[in-house]
């Protein structure tokens, strides 16, 4: 894997270590988990962080669809940071698209698709490398969001209805 150049992202605080950076349109796409299955980053730090594992919940944030782990959580600017998503076996027919969007505060906020494993459509991962000036510390969000398409639920009964 080579490092993307990240001159020609503007001030983003991050850099994607693949083939490719950038933003991916989600037409026909809703958001499957919750807004809030989101993890901290200090970046700029001196001491390297440890792996840290989250659950992740539904849209009600009732039932845990998965899991995402990233390592390490914090770290001197130059860190790369691995994140890994498990879809849960009985989701992952539905999720699509898994979207890592990273808020980098004055860096600005940008997306990136995380690549899906071909033997297991529920394993997800990128990595991301934390850029900044010399003495920069801040505190990255980095905010998972597992895509499904939004005519899943689209058929609508009448609960009501009497058959003769």
């Amino acid at each position: 894997m080579a490092v993307i150049n990240c001159t020609r992202f503007g001030l983003f605080g991050i850099c994607l270590l693949t083939y490719g950076c950038g933003e991916e349109e989600s037409e026909g796409l809703t958001l499957f988990n919750a807004s809030d299955d989101t993890f901290e980053i200090n970046v700029g730090t001196e001491d390297i962080g440890t792996e840290k594992t989250i659950d992740l919940h539904s849209s009600t944030g009732q039932v845990i669809v998965g899991t995402a782990t990233i390592n390490p959580d914090a770290g001197p600017i130059g860190t790369e940071h691995e994140l890994v998503i498990i879809v849960d076996d009985t989701w992952e027919a539905q999720v699509e698209k898994v979207r890592l969007t990273v808020d980098s505060g004055d860096r600005g906020i940008e997306s990136f698709t995380m690549i899906r494993d071909s033997a297991d459509p529920g394993y997800h991962t990128v990595s991301i490398l934390s850029v900044g000036d010399e003495g920069e510390t801040r505190t990255d969000i980095f905010t998972i969001e597992l895509l499904a398409n939004d005519n899943t639920n689209s058929s609508t009964t009448d609960t009501g209805a009497f058959n003769q």
